[in-house]
C-alpha cells in the first residue's frame, strides 16, 4: 500500500512553524485534510489577510465557519466576521441525523459519511478517530488506511493518530508499509515509544523474538508520551512478549505471559452472570410454535476459535450465501420475551409472543441483507451452541453448522486471545474460566443435538484446512447449493472485510495457514485438574489427549 507513502512526507516537515506545516496542505486532494489544515491554521492564529478571502469562501463548512468567526472577532475585524456568520454551514445536528439514520438502517457506510460530515462540521479529533473506526468496518482495513494516513498528516505530533494508521497496517500484517511508515517516524522523530513498540512487532513477525523481547524492555523504560498510549499500547506488549517466549519455546513463560495480560484486562471479579441468562432463557415457558418456513436461514455455530471465521469467509464468498458475522439476532428476540411472555395468560397469547420474537430475529438479518441474488442466509455466532436450549424450543426445524476442532486447541487459543468484552467473553480472563465456558457450551448444545441429528451439519477444522474442496462440497450439499469456484477466493474476500474477530489476520493467509494445533507445547496445564473437564469432550469428539502422541 505505498500509494499512502508520499501523503506521509508532510512529516518530515512536522517541526516547522504552523504556517510551514500547514500551508502545502491547503490544496490537497483530501477534503478532510484541506478543511483540517485551514483549521489548524486557525486555532493557532496563523491567517494572513491574504487568506482572508480564501476562508470566508469556506464557511460552508461549519468546521470552518465558527473558527473564522472567532479569528476576525479577536482582530476587530467585525464586518468579515459578519460576513462568516451569514454563511450557511454544515452543521454536527445534521450528522447526527445521518449517524441515527444509519443506524437504523446496519448501513456502515452511512455511518462512516456522518463521521465524516461531523468533522467538517466541527473539525474535532474524536469524529476523525470514529471516522477511521467506521470506514474500516464499512470497507475494510484499505479504506481505514486512506482515512488514517489523512488523520495523521493533519496532526502529525498527536500519538493516537499515529497508533491508528500503524495498528491498520498491524492488524492487516501489512508488514512492508508498516516497516515503511515506522522509517518516516523515526526520520522526523516523532513517536519514539509507538515506534518502539512497532519495531518489536515486526521482529516477531520475521521470526527474531530475542530482538522483539529486547525492544519491549527498551519500551519499559522508554517515557512514554500520555497515559492513555500506555493503556493502548501495554496490552499489546504483553501479547507481544508472551508470543516471543513462545516463539523461543520456553511455553510455560509463554503461558505465564498470557496470563498476565488477562489479568491487565480485568475490569472485576469474574460472575455468573452469563450462565445465569442462558440457563434462565432455556427454562422460558415456550409452547409449541407453527413450523417455521425460513429452512434457508442457517445457524453457524460452535465455539470461538473452532473454525467458523475461517468457514464463514469461504461461504461468504458463494454468490448464492449471504452470512451475517455475530449480529444481535436473539438478543433482540430474547428482550421481546423477557418483557412481554410472563403478561401471557393462555398459550395463544404466548405463541403469538414467541412468533412476534422470532420475526425479530429474522429482521435483524433483513435489516443487513444486502447481497443481491443471494438466497441462503446464515447466522454466524459461535456461542450460539450455548444457547441450544432456547433456540430448540423456538426453532424446533433451525438447521445449524457447527465446526469442531480440538477442544484442548480451541480452550488454549481463547485464552490467548483479546475479545471484545461482554457477558461471555470475560470468562475468557483465566484458563479455569475458559475451559468452563467451553465445557458449559458443549454440554448446552449435546442435551439437545446428537452427532447424528440431520438438522446439523458438523465440521472439523482439520478437515476443513487439509481436504478443503470436499469439505466445502459437503456443506454446500447441506444447505442446498452447488460448488462455485468462487469459494476459492475466500481469503481475497476476507481481506477486503473489517475484522470482527481476531481470526482474520490468519483467514487472510488462505488455506497456508495449516491445521495450527499447539495444545501439546502446553500439555503442563492440560494435565492439570482445571483441564480435566476437556478431555471427556476431545475424546468425544474422537481426538488424542496425549502430549506424546
Amino acid at each position: 500500500m505505498t500509494e499512502i507513502l508520499p501523503e506521509l512526507e508532510h512529516l518530515a516537515r512536522a517541526r516547522a512553524s504552523a504556517a510551514e506545516y500547514y500551508a502545502p496542505l491547503l490544496g490537497s486532494d483530501s477534503e478532510i485534510v484541506r478543511v483540517g489544515a485551514w483549521c489548524a491554521l486557525l486555532d493557532r492564529e496563523a491567517v494572513v489577510p491574504a487568506q482572508h478571502e480564501a476562508v470566508l469562501k469556506l464557511c460552508s463548512y461549519g468546521a470552518i465557519q465558527g473558527r473564522a468567526f472567532r479569528f476576525f472577532e479577536s482582530n476587530w475585524d467585525h464586518e468579515l466576521a459578519a460576513e462568516a456568520a451569514a454563511m450557511l454551514a454544515s452543521t454536527e445536528a445534521e450528522a447526527d441525523d445521518l449517524a441515527r439514520k444509519a443506524e437504523l438502517a446496519c448501513d456502515e457506510e452511512m455511518a462512516a459519511e456522518a463521521e465524516r460530515h461531523r468533522f467538517l462540521a466541527t473539525g474535532r479529533f474524536d469524529a476523525l478517530s470514529r471516522l477511521v473506526e467506521k470506514s474500516e468496518q464499512a470497507g475494510g482495513w484499505r479504506a481505514a488506511l486512506a482515512v488514517a494516513a489523512d488523520v495523521l498528516v493533519l496532526t502529525p505530533h498527536e500519538p493516537v493518530a499515529a497508533d491508528m494508521l500503524l495498528r491498520v497496517l498491524d492488524n492487516a500484517h501489512q508488514t512492508d508499509t508498516l516497516a515503511q511508515v515506522i522509517g518516516r517516524l523515526k526520520a522526523a522523530g516523532l513517536h519514539p515509544y509507538l515506534v518502539l513498540f512497532y519495531e518489536a512487532a515486526l521482529s516477531l513477525y520475521s521470526g527474531d523474538a530475542r530482538k522483539c523481547q529486547q525492544l519491549l524492555r527498551q519500551l519499559d523504560t522508554t517515557r512514554p508520551p500520555r497515559p492513555d498510549i500506555v493503556q493502548r499500547i501495554r496490552p499489546r506488549a504483553l501479547r507481544l512478549n508472551a508470543e516471543a517466549f513462545e516463539m523461543l519455546g520456553d511455553f510455560k513463560a509463554s503461558f505465564s505471559a498470557f496470563a498476565e495480560l488477562k489479568k491487565s484486562e480485568q475490569t472485576g471479579a469474574p460472575n455468573d452472570d452469563y450462565y445465569r441468562a442462558i440457563r434462565y432463557a432455556a427454562a422460558q415457558n415456550i409452547p409449541p410454535l407453527p413450523e417455521d418456513a425460513k429452512s434457508n436461514h442457517v445457524v453457524m455455530t460452535g465455539f470461538p476459535r473452532s473454525g467458523t471465521t475461517l468457514l464463514e469467509n469461504v461461504l461468504a464468498a458463494h454468490p448464492r450465501i449471504e452470512t451475517y458475522e455475530e449480529i444481535p439476532a436473539v438478543t433482540s428476540m430474547q428482550l421481546l420475551l423477557d418483557r412481554e411472555l410472563s403478561t401471557a395468560s393462555t398459550d395463544a397469547e404466548a405463541v403469538e409472543i414467541c412468533l412476534r420474537a422470532r420475526e425479530r430475529y429474522y429482521d435483524e438479518e433483513r435489516r443487513r441483507h444486502r447481497k443481491n441474488g443471494a438466497d441462503i442466509f446464515i447466522d454466524k455466532m459461535p456461542m450460539r451452541s450455548s444457547e441450544a436450549g432456547l433456540l430448540i424450543k423456538l426453532f424446533p426445524q433451525k438447521r445449524y453448522i457447527f465446526s469442531i476442532r480440538h477442544p484442548f486447541d480451541v480452550v488454549l487459543s481463547c485464552f490467548k486471545q483479546r475479545f471484545s468484552r461482554n457477558m461471555a467473553m470475560q470468562q475468557f480472563d483465566t484458563f479455569e474460566g475458559t475451559v468452563r465456558l467451553y465445557d458449559f457450551s458443549m454440554r448446552q448444545w449435546f442435551a439437545v443435538y446428537g452427532l447424528d441429528d440431520p438438522r446439523v451439519h458438523y465440521l472439523r477444522y482439520d478437515d476443513l484446512v487439509t481436504s478443503f474442496e470436499s469439505s466445502v462440497r459437503g456443506v454446500l450439499d447441506f444447505l442446498g447449493a452447488d460448488w462455485d469456484p468462487a469459494v476459492n477466493d475466500f481469503a481475497e474476500l476476507a481481506d477486503k472485510r473489517f475484522a470482527r474477530t481476531p481470526s482474520y489476520q490468519k483467514v487472510r493467509r488462505g488455506l497456508s495457514i495449516g491445521v495450527q494445533s499447539s495444545w501439546r507445547n502446553y500439555g503442563f496445564v492440560f494435565g492439570t485438574a482445571a483441564a480435566a473437564p476437556l478431555k471427556k469432550w476431545a475424546e468425544f469428539f474422537g481426538y488424542s489427549t496425549n502430549p506424546a502422541a
